[in-house]
């Protein structure tokens, strides 16, 4: 199989010593905050390290969202997810919060936070979406988070699918024959995308940090999970 091309569309290494000019800040704050938006994938929600009133939001399974490591060099994991927030949920973001802040130690606390409500979560204070890290220009951080939400209600896409395919969206769940767009409903945008051919096939993957999912003929046929050695 010989690899054609890759694009990266996101970093996972969290420098601490880059950060956003409180000017870009504040004006990213401004921009976002007290307004309206949807989910524009599913997302695990689940208590936010150990604190029972702040809901995590991630778009991976809480086993696989590796924010910060112990000093054994293994993962701290937020806990166990409780149950999944579908897609095209409306929220209301609060704030947007940049380290530095006060905050827990054990928390990704060199991270951007999106503080939002979710009226489906109401058991919880808050919930919060964790931003990639180390986004010094302010329209790098919109572009992540637009990534992320959406202005547009896309309640009309999801009449355009067949059934399988929304209990897949809603249970974030692989299922063959999605195209790309409805795999990043799913999962979330992936870390790359690699072009390969193979034998006389090209061949689309994206790949997550656990898993790949292989398209063939601009459709999923294959999620492959990775295999994790534990070296530490």
């Amino acid at each position: 199989m010989a690899i054609i091309g890759i694009i990266v569309l996101s970093g996972a290494t969290c420098n601490q010593n880059i950060t956003m000019s409180p000017e870009n800040q504040r004006v990213i704050t401004d921009k976002l905050s007290n307004k309206r938006f949807f989910l524009k994938s599913s997302f695990y929600y689940g208590d936010f390290y150990g604190s029972p009133e702040v809901c995590l939001l991630s778009p991976r399974r809480f086993n696989e969202t590796i924010y910060l490591e112990g000093i054994d060099g293994k993962p701290i994991l937020p806990g166990e997810e409780k149950g999944i927030i579908p897609y095209n949920t409306e929220v209301l973001i609060e704030r947007v919060e940049f380290p530095p802040a006060n905050r827990p130690l054990l928390t990704p606390r060199f991270y951007p936070w999106v503080y939002l409500k979710v009226d489906k979560l109401s058991g919880y204070k808050s919930c919060i979406v964790v931003i990639r890290p180390n986004v010094v220009k302010r329209e790098d951080f919109i572009s992540l988070f637009n990534d992320i939400f959406s202005t547009e209600n896309n309640e009309s896409f999801l009449k355009t699918l067949s059934q399988e395919k929304r209990e897949a969206i809603f249970d974030k769940k692989f299922i063959e024959g999605l195209t790309e767009n409805e795999v990043y409903v799913i999962f979330g945008k992936p870390d790359s995308i690699k072009f390969v051919r193979d034998s006389k096939e090209r061949l689309v993957i994206f790949d997550y940090q656990f898993f790949n999912i292989i398209f063939k003929d601009d459709k999923t046929y294959k999620l492959e999970r990775k295999v994790v050695r534990d070296d530490k």
